[in-house]
């Protein structure tokens, strides 16, 4: 680990500062430990002493990432909050897979979630950390109106980001038709379907599709879906956020997975 004063030259990747850095103990040290997502650079507070952070920092040296002790006023101003924890990466893009390349790594009874232009951050993350211990084996995300995977979406996944295969697409349409030929049922959650969640059946290769938090599943993708499921609820609000209402489908198909001798 270095000081900061020999910090020289930094090149700067991205514009957005939220898409440039993440922060806080817990997602910096798994994203470093996962090494899939490219760090550019570490930052470790000055006061942080212990053996995560020295972990931390050994695993980014032997990748020949910089790693760099700062002060907090330094962090601070890096991250522009004051909730970093001692601890800041400055990051690459990530990594997202092609289409073809997510279908490569597929297991047997694949289960994919489709994210239809999903906007907030928060909901995004949340979905990947459901995802990722719920039985969903990858994540396909389109490039329009798509929250991108930035600091919010990492700290929110609580570092789930790090171990769920995602795929980005230019036309999920596109996707969905070839899920169907690959011999996947492509089911909708939406509120206005008239058939119960519990009675779908989700023992075979299935894909969730997950529409925006406002406008629901966009009416073109929704067209070519097998099936559209809906939550049963009572109470007087009639909707569920996105993140909740994806949840609970990956539960019931992962609730029906472990009954199901064949898989």
């Amino acid at each position: 680990m270095v000081d900061s004063s020999r910090r020289r030259g930094r090149r700067e990747v991205m514009g957005n500062h939220n898409r440039c850095w993440i922060w806080g103990r817990n997602v910096v040290q798994e994203t470093v430990r996962a090494g899939r997502w490219p760090v550019l650079e570490l930052l470790i507070g000055d006061w942080i002493d212990g053996a995560s952070a020295q972990e931390c920092a050994r695993l980014a040296e032997q990748r020949q990432v910089p790693v760099y002790s700062e002060s907090e006023t330094e962090l601070t101003r890096h991250c522009r909050t004051a909730e970093h924890q001692g601890f800041a990466a400055r990051m690459a893009p990530f990594p997202c897979l092609t289409f073809e390349e997510l279908m490569k790594a597929m297991p047997r009874t694949p289960a994919i979630a489709i994210l239809d232009r999903l906007q907030d951050p928060f909901n995004f993350g949340a979905i990947i950390r459901s995802a990722s211990t719920l039985g969903i084996h990858g994540i396909i995300i389109g490039d329009r109106e798509q929250a991108d995977i930035n600091s919010q979406v990492a700290r929110s996944s609580v570092g789930a980001i790090n171990h769920m295969p995602i795929a980005r697409t230019h036309d999920l349409s596109h996707v969905a038709q070839q899920l169907l030929r690959f011999g996947f049922q492509v089911v909708a959650a939406s509120e206005k379907s008239s058939i119960p969640l519990h009675q779908a059946n989700f023992s075979r290769p299935t894909a969730i599709v997950i529409g925006n938090e406002g406008r629901g599943v966009s009416p073109e993708l929704l067209s070519l879906c097998d099936l559209s499921v809906s939550i049963p609820m009572t109470g007087k609000v009639g909707s569920l956020n996105a993140a909740v209402a994806a949840g609970i489908l990956f539960y019931e198909l992962s609730r029906q997975r472990s009954l199901s001798p064949s898989q």
